[in-house]
This record gives C-alpha cells, sequence and structure tokens, in this order.
C-alpha cells in the first residue's frame, strides 16, 4: 500500500501547479484546503489522468480515490515547501522551468496546427484514388496464418493435430507456448516472400492447410485463406490508408505554412557557431568582409554597363 501510494504521489508531481479544471463560471466540489489553497473534484479528475494505465483502475474506488486525494495534498504541501524555500528563485531550477514551459508551448502549438489541418471528405479521398489508380495496383494474393518451428518434429506433431481435428487458430494459441512462433500474415501478394513458402500458399486450395514446408527460418505450417487476383485494389479497402496519409500531409504542409509565415515575419541574425561545431564556409568572393552583395544581375560598371 505504501509503494502505491508513492506511485500515485510521483505520477502527480510533473504537475506541479493545481489544474483549476472545470468552468470557472459554475461552484466546484472542494475535496481538501491546504493551506487556504483548494483542490477540487476537477483538479482530481484532471490529475489523475497523468496517471499510468495500470494504476487508474483504483480510481474506480472510493478508497483509492480517498488515497489519490491524500497524494495530491502531500504533493502540494511539499510544494508550497519548495515555493518558501525559495526554490523557484534558483538559477538552475528557473531555467529548468523555463525548459518545460516551452516544452509546453511547443506541444500546445503543434496540436492546434494538427487538429485545424484541412479534414478529408469523401470525395476528395475517392478522386485520389481514381487519380492514382495505378499505384494501387497489386499481384495475386493470399490470405495465410502460419506457424514456425525450429524442430521438424514438432511442426510434424503439429501437422498430426491439424488433420485430427485441431482447429488452427488452436495450434497458432499452443505453438508460442511450445517453443514456436504463429503469426496472421494477412494478405501476402505474390513475389514478395520467400519462394517456397508462397508456392505452398498460392498452390494449396482456400481452407486448407499446407506443410510442414521448410524455408531458411524452420518449418512452417501454412493456413490458407482467400485469394484475390492481380488487379487495382477496390476503393473501400484502401480508403483507410490513403485517409491517413493525405492528413499526414495536410498536417505537415498546415505546419510547414505556419514555419514560413513567422520566419517572414521574424529577424534571424546567426551571431555565432555552436561550440564544436563546422567552420563557417570560406569567403571566395574576394570583397572585404561587411560588403553589400552585388544587386541582382550583376554589377553595375563605372561606364554605365553590366
Amino acid at each position: 500500500m505504501r509503494k502505491l501510494a508513492v506511485v500515485l504521489l510521483l505520477g502527480t508531481i510533473p504537475f506541479l501547479c493545481a489544474c483549476s479544471g472545470g468552468d470557472k463560471g459554475k461552484a466546484e466540489k472542494v475535496l481538501a484546503m491546504v493551506n487556504g489553497q483548494p483542490i477540487t473534484e476537477a483538479t482530481l479528475e484532471e490529475e489523475a489522468k497523468s496517471l499510468p494505465p495500470y494504476v487508474r483502475p483504483i480510481l474506480d474506488t472510493p478508497s483509492g480515490r480517498t488515497q489519490f486525494l491524500e497524494s495530491l495534498i502531500t504533493r502540494d504541501l511539499l510544494m508550497q515547501e519548495a515555493l518558501r524555500r525559495g526554490f523557484d528563485r534558483r538559477e538552475e531550477v528557473r531555467e529548468r522551468l523555463n525548459m518545460a514551459r516551452r516544452s509546453i508551448l511547443l506541444e500546445a502549438l503543434l496540436r492546434d496546427v494538427t487538429e485545424k489541418a484541412p479534414g478529408l471528405s469523401e470525395e476528395s479521398l475517392r478522386k485520389f484514388y481514381e487519380a492514382n489508380a495505378e499505384s494501387f495496383r497489386v499481384g495475386e494474393r493470399v490470405r495465410v496464418s502460419h506457424v514456425l518451428f525450429k524442430d521438424r518434429a514438432k511442426a510434424e506433431e503439429m501437422a498430426r493435430r491439424s488433420k485430427g481435428g485441431t482447429p488452427f487458430e488452436e495450434l497458432m494459441k499452443a505453438a508460442s507456448k511450445e517453443g514456436g512462433v504463429a503469426a496472421d500474415l494477412g494478405l501476402i501478394e505474390r513475389g514478395k516472400f520467400d519462394k517456397t513458402f508462397e508456392t505452398a500458399a498460392f498452390a494449396a486450395p482456400t481452407g486448407s492447410m499446407a506443410g510442414p514446408l521448410r524455408t531458411s527460418y524452420g518449418y512452417h505450417l501454412v493456413q490458407v485463406g482467400e485469394k484475390k487476383p492481380a488487379g487495382t485494389q477496390p476503393f473501400e479497402e484502401v480508403k483507410g490508408q490513403i485517409a491517413a496519409d493525405l492528413r499526414e500531409q495536410a498536417q505537415r504542409d498546415a505546419f510547414e505554412t505556419l514555419l514560413s509565415q513567422v520566419k517572414l515575419k521574424a529577424k534571424i541574425q546567426m551571431v555565432g557557431m555552436p561550440q564544436g561545431g563546422p567552420a563557417p564556409p570560406p569567403d571566395l568572393s574576394g570583397k572585404p568582409a561587411g560588403q553589400e552583395p552585388a544587386p541582382a544581375g550583376g554589377a553595375v560598371s563605372p561606364h554605365g554597363g553590366r
């Protein structure tokens, strides 16, 4: 119990300033007063979001919520003592607080840019699909699952279980407990896998099992599912991936636009190189240091020509 209390306390330390939470326009339920500073129900709920997932279920019980509230009281007491001793005025502490502030502000800015990136309608996704149909062409495919063992005898034993009526899903569960590996590989495309493996997979009838077959990885049993001919993947099959890719691009474009805008308004001067960094490139112009560059289009001669 003491260990859990420490976890609860440490989980709240990153949030050094108690969150007010909720709507300022309505009264909040005050759970505790720490030297005149309130801890509200909204504060407790907000702070609970910082707890590790394996700890959060403790808040589903009255005793757990009370224990968490006690950890917040302890946290605030220690916070007040740190301020009383002037730790916030120490140079090294101020710098760390400034770094934390920068990180929080940057995270908030990037989240705002991401959330405001343009949405993707069904129509825009379909237009992209139709304009790039060639990129969604795939070869012949088959859906497969497999179990893999280094030991041939173990693979043969699994094959006998399958022929005896044990569902392949049960074999997959048993494989990981018996020194093997099991995986659902989904749809595999001809020409993209080990030759022996895919030859057996494409040759076996749908719903059957092939193997044991040997590859450089060991001995496989392969469960064969649906087969799909070569051709263009249907829109519904690739819509999710298109949406993810286009949204990522939209977010990237929004970020680049923002960065360009703030750079245009900014005045940036490089006045030195970081210690240990590469030396600046040599000036090969032959002009004295600080001389302004010639106007675009070339230098103007004393005689009026260029």
